[in-house]
């Protein structure tokens, strides 16, 4: 039995995603959160096999600097981080960080249980460059900045004054990448 704790900041997608999971024989769900910030707390309680967690989170709290914490503190529990976002600098951070593997969530649920099953059999899963949703994607430099700030945790009006934009500008390009990916959030 893997034993996991799944961080998702979106309610609804945390809700699908523990019903999904959770009819899986050998997963047990053993906690879920919307905030990054209490994996730690979490780990220490629950003492899972491995943790499922989404890079941008809200509350300012990113996935990517979580999975530092953790490994630093529990470098036994193993980490999947996802992300919607093209963003291939993801996928560089992830492993940085120390993440086990890496998903985009477009993954079907099969492969996602795979993902998770071979993680850990200490095979590391990341994406190839070459096959990342990332390619056609025509984000301008100015969308790719404002994107990767969001995924940092910064609010509107803190990316507003980072680039020195209205908040107008940063929500109507908050919304480009939006329709230009095809998800409902970032």
């Amino acid at each position: 039995m893997i034993r996991m704790i799944l961080v998702e900041d979106q309610q609804i997608l945390l809700d699908s995603l523990y019903d999904s999971l959770s009819m899986t024989p050998d997963l047990d769900i053993v906690a879920k959160t919307t905030n990054a910030a209490e994996i730690l707390s979490l780990c220490e309680f629950y003492k899972p096999d491995l943790v499922l967690m989404d890079i941008c989170n809200e509350e300012g709290h990113m996935g990517i600097s979580e999975t530092v914490r953790l490994k630093e503190k529990m470098p036994e529990i193993k980490v999947i981080l996802m992300t919607a976002m093209p963003d291939m600098s993801f996928v560089h951070d992830a492993k940085e960080a120390g993440a086990d593997s890496f998903v985009y969530k477009n993954v079907s649920k099969d492969d996602l249980v795979k993902s998770i099953r071979s993680t850990m059999q200490n095979y590391n899963t990341f994406p190839a460059e070459q096959n990342a949703p990332s390619a056609g994607l025509d984000l301008t430099e100015r969308e790719e900045e404002i994107l990767r700030l969001v995924c940092q945790g910064q609010s509107r009006k803190e990316i507003s004054e980072t680039l020195f934009l209205s908040e107008n500008t940063v929500r109507n390009n908050i919304n480009k990448i939006l329709t230009k990916t095809g998800f409902d959030s970032i």
